[in-house]
């Protein structure tokens, strides 16, 4: 069996999708999920797969979820690092304690960097506890969603300036549904020939480029000026944004300013067997103006 953890989120959902797509066999008992709310994954039992109830904080509940799987597809948590590499450590635990024999970790860009960033730090712990653990396992690091733009462009284009404490730092973007697809590939590998996987995008851009990019095709004036970290903070406090998203966002732009998610190589394609879709054909999808219905 094959079971993916936060299958109700975001990410894990759409590694759920793209395992059945890639095998559909796998609903004949061999595919299996775990979630705090099942109630929420209905649909996914209904399609044949698997449903378990685990919490990252219950590790005996875990264990038990994770019965009978050989590969565990661990999906990264959200929330404070310190408690997010604990969490991820009790589910290791709880993986080896019931007989997994591989498990593929989603991580970040940059978490093997010499001062990671809180975010990347939780990431670079989890991968230490599995690089102890005993178990075979493979990393695979993720760098920011490529559909996580309209949300930070959208309020900007209003104004015609966007303004982003990213300096002139280069990143690489791929989006959710693409990632799970390379993830889902690894997981149904026969055999894994790299401990670590970096699943960047075809070539890393400044937030300048990126602004003149969504200009182009949405018809509307962008331009980009670098802010401080505490200039962007004071901006998205004033819009309400809950304090934790703001802590994560100013973390991993100031981040992509000195480029350690700049990272662009040919792990994606040896996965899935080509590269991911460059950053104007994404750009294109989000912004580029709709006809009326």
């Amino acid at each position: 069996m094959i079971l993916v953890t936060g299958a109700n989120g975001q990410l894990g959902r759409r590694i759920v999708q793209h395992l059945i797509a890639r095998e559909p066999s796998l609903l004949d008992g061999r595919l299996g999920v775990s979630v705090r709310d099942p109630a929420r994954a209905t649909e996914l039992a209904s399609r044949g797969v698997i449903v378990r109830k685990a919490d990252f904080d219950q590790p005996d509940a875990m264990a038990t979820a994770f019965a009978g799987v050989r590969r565990l597809v661990l999906v990264s948590t959200d929330g404070p690092g310190a408690e997010r590499s604990a969490r991820h450590r009790r589910a290791i635990n709880a993986a080896l304690a019931a007989g997994v024999s591989h498990i593929l970790y989603t991580s970040l860009l940059g978490a093997d960097a010499d001062r990671p960033t809180e975010p990347a730090a939780a990431h670079r712990e989890t991968e230490s506890a599995l690089q102890h653990c005993g178990v075979a396992h493979t990393v695979l690091r993720n760098p920011l969603y490529a559909d996580d733009l309209p949300r930070l462009a959208e309020p900007a284009l209003a104004q015609g300036v966007w303004r982003l404490p990213a300096g002139d730092g280069r990143v690489s973007l791929v989006s959710r549904d693409e990632l799970a697809q390379a993830i889902a590939a690894a997981a149904l590998a026969p055999r894994l020939d790299k401990r670590v996987y970096e699943l960047t995008g075809q070539a890393a851009l400044s937030y300048a480029d990126i602004a003149a990019r969504i200009a182009r095709v949405s018809g509307r004036p962008l331009t980009y000026e670098a802010v401080s970290a505490e200039a962007y903070s004071g901006s998205l406090e004033a819009r309400g944004t809950p304090a934790r998203l703001v802590a994560t966002l100013v973390e991993l732009l100031t981040s992509v300013a000195t480029s350690r998610l700049a990272t662009t190589c040919n792990d994606f394609a040896a996965l899935v067997g080509h590269p991911p879709k460059s950053l104007d054909c994404l750009i294109h999808e989000y912004f580029a103006p709709r006809s009326p219905a």
